[in-house]
């Protein structure tokens, strides 16, 4: 649901779910108009207030999880971005034309994962092939940078950290494209919302408009939530995605072979 358009994913869940519970409740109340007594209505209430504290507390922990990795995968974005501008930076310290070709590296990687990956991890798909082939190209010209002095030495095994850092980078980023919450846990979550409105249309109100109202306010809250998780549940897809501005960036930093 989080590659549908996000105006789509929100018509159904913020509206669609409230106005299947209100046509529900009406529904009940007319097939079972003795439920309007009331009778019943101190042990549903004492039912629905379990439900309710155990689907609100499930309900919420999927949506800070999904929050969580969706901050995460930002955060992996930038230190992809990061150690790319660390690396460009370090190679200042050697020749004119190791400096550019390493800069060349940088831009290249920068361009393709801009232009060809973060399109494919829109599709669902796990990276693009000419993203390797310019980590295989920056991984084979860090090797061939001159350590013929202690300090450049030690610059060659900063620039070897640094690459290790960005790739490990990619492979997270690319980990979330795959990624997001169980199917258990999403069936859990329906038929969790099910019962927690199922539960609220048997406590009977005499007034048919206060209990719409009510029936129709708890099915708008959880839709929201779903509806949010739902969005986020997926980091790189969907309208609600992570961008690739930190990329971008080293592109604007980054514009051409070093001065």
């Amino acid at each position: 649901m989080s590659a549908w358009p996000l105006w789509c994913s929100a018509l159904l869940l913020v509206v669609g779910v409230p106005v299947v519970a209100v046509a529900t409740q009406l529904a009940v109340r007319h097939r079972w108009p003795r439920l309007r007594e009331g009778e019943h209505n101190e042990v549903a209430g004492f039912l629905i207030a379990i439900v309710g504290v155990i689907y609100a507390v499930l309900l919420a922990f999927v949506v800070i999880v999904s929050w969580q990795q969706f901050s995460r995968a930002g955060d992996i974005v930038g230190q992809e971005a990061s150690a790319l501008r660390t690396i460009e930076r370090t190679a200042a310290a050697f020749p004119p034309d190791s400096h550019a070709r390493i800069r060349a590296d940088v831009i290249a990687y920068a361009r393709t994962v801009v232009d060809d990956e973060w399109p494919a991890m829109g599709r669902g798909e796990s990276g693009a092939p000419a993203v390797g082939a310019t980590l295989d190209r920056l991984s084979i010209d860090i090797e061939a940078l001159p350590a013929d002095t202690p300090s450049r030495a030690q610059f060659v095994g900063a620039e070897a950290e640094r690459f290790n850092d960005l790739v490990t980078a990619r492979s997270s980023r690319l980990d979330f494209v795959t990624g997001g919450l169980p199917g258990v846990l999403w069936a859990a979550l329906i038929v969790g919302a099910v019962v927690t409105i199922g539960f609220s249309m048997i406590f009977a109100l005499t007034s048919p408009v206060l209990q719409l109202l009510m029936t129709g306010s708890i099915a708008v809250l959880i839709g929201i939530l779903l509806f949010v998780a739902v969005s986020i549940d997926h980091p790189f897809v969907g309208d609600v995605a992570v961008t690739p501005g930190s990329l971008e960036r080293v592109l604007v930093d980054f514009p051409g072979p070093p001065g």
